[in-house]
């Protein structure tokens, strides 16, 4: 429909009548991850226009007990950031760099990296992708 409004307007049109709202399913999704306030896919992309890519000047890694991550390295790039394949161990501690992983723990060597430094839930990175917020106190692994 919205193609063929432009169209017939012979220009760009505001695409707010035509942006998707789903009040049902925005609750739900903010019930879920415990955001306060709610949920609004219409104020994430106001979000995303103002402040520009979420991850710019980020380099995230994951540690192997993300084992479902084919679609992260593509999320990261999409929102600014760099995807690290080998854990960053110069750099760990830098704001720029998030380390990402699952709750349970894959070996010895994730654990001592996980009791160094600060360390999220992979969950938040599939959240912000959303929401345009990184929630980390939500997410942080202790």
């Amino acid at each position: 429909e919205d193609v063929s409004a432009c169209r017939a307007a012979g220009e760009l049109l505001d695409e707010e009548e035509w942006m998707l709202r789903d009040t049902v399913c925005e609750a739900a999704f903010a019930r879920k991850r415990g955001i306060p306030g709610g949920y609004s896919l219409t104020a994430s992309l106001q979000r995303a226009r103002q402040n520009g890519p979420m991850l710019r000047g980020v380099s995230v890694y994951c540690f192997p007990s993300v084992t479902e991550k084919r679609e992260l390295p593509l999320l990261v790039a999409s929102a600014g950031g760099t995807w690290l394949s080998k854990f960053p161990a110069e750099r760990a501690d830098e704001e720029s760099v998030l380390l990402l992983a699952e709750r349970t723990v894959s070996g010895e060597r994730e654990q001592q990296r996980r009791r160094m430094h600060r360390v999220y839930d992979v969950e938040l990175l599939r959240e912000a992708a959303c929401t345009q917020l990184l929630r980390k106190s939500a997410y942080r692994l202790r």
